[in-house]
């Protein structure tokens, strides 16, 4: 056997190389335990993404409410049913496994954001009040989306330096009280607000390990024109109907507010295109990984070294 990020995958004996004839039932039994122990052991990082029911169209404002007011009124078999999509960060060293993630504390806070204090797309930089979610909370909730193929993930083996210097970063991140503010600016390392996919890939950002493929194909870049962004603090209301006549971010000169943005589907998606493309391919970056029916992909940064400070702030 040979431990691949999150799961146990079986190696055929005939390839190893060794010749196990004349091996005595006590050589053979020690030969497997050594291989056993010698391959099992290390450290992982892994980001789960969970999409939403619906993927979320960034094409224009218009578009955007029209996929966020269909994902509010889809009915999910998941529990709970993660409208916006979600993501699972997980640090694994032996059998010891740590799972987390960032979340609001309540589902509706972002919805009285837009209906009731009439913001509108202001809900993409609103902070509310969030916290770091228990491994008790997630461990049923991964193993079902898991099962059920609503979920894709991306493993890094990663050094015993890296995974401590890690696990000291969720420690200190809610020691700031930086767990306490959700959505904001997503920047969790400066401590403005974050959602669950920037708390992942901050991660990344760690380890050097955030490349151009990932941003590139996981991220939404967008204009968001000023016009659209309420602000109760000077009761600056957005009725819906503005949005949903808008059919494009700013352009020119047109006021904008940037907003840049790891979206959970986008990220689902990219994985399973991988898979698609490159399963067969001998020279692919990535050596392919399942947990369950949940397609994956390993990267080996075990040579990557925690480069940046934790906090910008």
């Amino acid at each position: 056997m040979f431990f691949c990020g999150c799961n146990l995958q079986v190696l055929n004996i005939t390839n190893v190389g060794f010749n196990l004839q004349g091996f005595g039932n006590l050589n053979l039994l020690l030969f497997f335990l050594f291989a056993f122990s010698f391959t099992v052991k290390g450290q992982t990082l892994t980001l789960y993404s969970f999409p939403p029911p619906h993927p979320y169209r960034w094409n224009s404002p218009h578009r955007l409410l029209v996929s966020t007011i269909r994902n509010y009124l889809s009915k999910s078999a998941c529990r709970p049913s993660r409208m916006l999509g979600h993501m699972v960060v997980e640090l694994k060293k032996d059998t010891a496994v740590f799972l987390t993630g960032m979340t609001s504390d309540k589902a509706t806070d972002l919805k009285r954001s837009i209906v009731k204090d009439k913001i509108g797309l202001g809900v993409l930089f609103e902070p509310v009040s969030g916290h770091l979610e228990k491994k008790s909370q997630l461990q049923t909730e991964l193993k079902l989306r898991t099962e059920t193929y609503k979920a894709a993930f991306i493993s890094f083996k990663i050094s015993d330096s890296v995974y401590h210097y890690l696990l000291a970063y969720i420690d200190s991140f809610k020691l700031r009280g930086y767990d306490k503010i959700y959505n904001g600016l997503n920047e969790p390392r400066a401590g403005t607000g974050s959602g669950c996919t920037a708390f992942g890939i901050s991660f990344l950002e760690l380890i050097d390990a955030l490349i151009p493929e990932y941003s590139s194909n996981w991220a939404v870049h967008i204009k968001v024109p000023e016009k659209l962004i309420g602000d109760n603090r000077i009761q600056k209301k957005i009725k819906l109907s503005r949005v949903f006549f808008t059919f494009k971010w700013a352009t020119g000169k047109t006021a904008f507010k940037k907003l840049t943005l790891y979206e959970p589907y986008l990220i689902y998606q990219w994985v399973n295109k991988i898979w698609k493309k490159d399963l067969n391919n001998p020279t692919a970056n990535y050596q392919f990984i399942k947990t369950g029916n949940a397609r994956g992909l390993l990267v080996d940064s075990r040579s990557s070294l925690p480069v940046k400070p934790m906090f910008t702030k």
